[in-house]
């Protein structure tokens, strides 16, 4: 846990990404405890009496876990940022976690969207397309990109948001890349990756894993997939020349270096909506959520 500075606010506040987690792979978790570190500076050096006096990490599986994460932190006010991809299967398990905690009473504790689901991810991935293909030289018109989401068949509404991601993906690029062919498929869902793979047709394929840990899923199932390299120690991009064009695969969203930016603004911007006047007031999950000290998220 990070610990920066002084508040503006008379009362403490804390900020968590919280997030699946692993116990089996420390990589997935990395992953986090890196973003929270990367978003502890940014508020160092841009915000030195910011918001935010803590900055730690809570999982599903691994420690801090979302059970007991609350007992390091001081009382006060703890938002809470999902470091998920979409409003799906897991985060409607956070509430019931975080309430756990036995000092759960001395908090005020506001949960934001889910990250995946930010107005800028669209345009994160989508120039991070058009650097790729300006770096290796490729054309639009001969790539297809493909946007992999983890999905679950446990609920029917998971991909929705990877979808919508796509969509909006190709809607920044059509004014300069309308050419690229894009394609969305899952891990766990249908369409799956080899479903969609084998119907490409372009000279190249650029993956973009729509994922926010860099765990087995990231380094060894997806790349496994196009015949590229796997395990724990590889670098991204992974490249492959494939006959006559190059298989490329993107790192994962949780690496982008921007991501630090978009969790700092949905902490920043919840902070705007903690309860005044009416502390019993309640917001939905999957939008802005409250948790209260004196009740339950609903």
């Amino acid at each position: 846990m990070d610990e920066i500075g002084s508040s503006t606010s008379s009362r403490t506040r804390s900020l968590i990404l919280a997030a699946h987690g692993s116990i089996t792979d420390n990589h997935t978790n990395r992953t986090i405890e890196r973003l929270a570190h990367n978003v502890s500076n940014k508020i160092q050096l841009q915000y030195p009496n910011g918001n935010f006096r803590h900055v730690t990490t809570a999982f599903l599986n691994g420690e801090p876990l979302m059970t007991n994460v609350l007992e390091s932190l001081p009382p006060g006010d703890v938002v809470i940022v999902p470091v998920m991809t979409s409003n799906g299967y897991y985060l409607k398990k956070l509430p019931a976690l975080f309430e756990q905690n036995d000092n759960f009473d001395q908090f005020r504790v506001h949960m934001t969207d889910v990250v995946g689901v930010h107005d800028s991810i669209p345009t994160l991935i989508a120039n991070r397309i058009r650097k790729t293909l300006v770096k290796n030289q490729i054309a639009a018109s001969d790539t297809t990109a493909v946007l992999i989401g983890h999905g679950t068949r446990r609920n029917p509404t998971s991909g929705d948001s990877t979808f919508a991601l796509a969509d909006k993906v190709q809607m920044e690029l059509a004014s300069d890349t309308a050419e690229l062919k894009f394609e969305t498929c899952f891990l766990d869902q249908d369409p799956e990756i080899a479903t969609i793979r084998d119907q490409i047709t372009t000279r190249h394929t650029l993956i973009v894993p729509f994922l926010m840990g860099c765990g087995p899923h990231a380094t060894t199932d997806i790349p496994s997939e196009f015949g590229l390299p796997t395990g724990p120690s590889v670098r991204f991009p992974l490249i492959k020349e494939n006959g006559n064009g190059l298989c490329i695969c993107d790192s994962p969203v949780g690496m982008y270096p921007d991501l630090a930016n978009v969790c700092l603004e949905m902490a920043e911007a919840a902070i705007e909506n903690f309860p005044v006047s009416n502390p019993h007031s309640s917001l939905e999950l999957g939008s802005m959520s409250l948790i209260q000290s004196t009740g339950t998220l609903s």
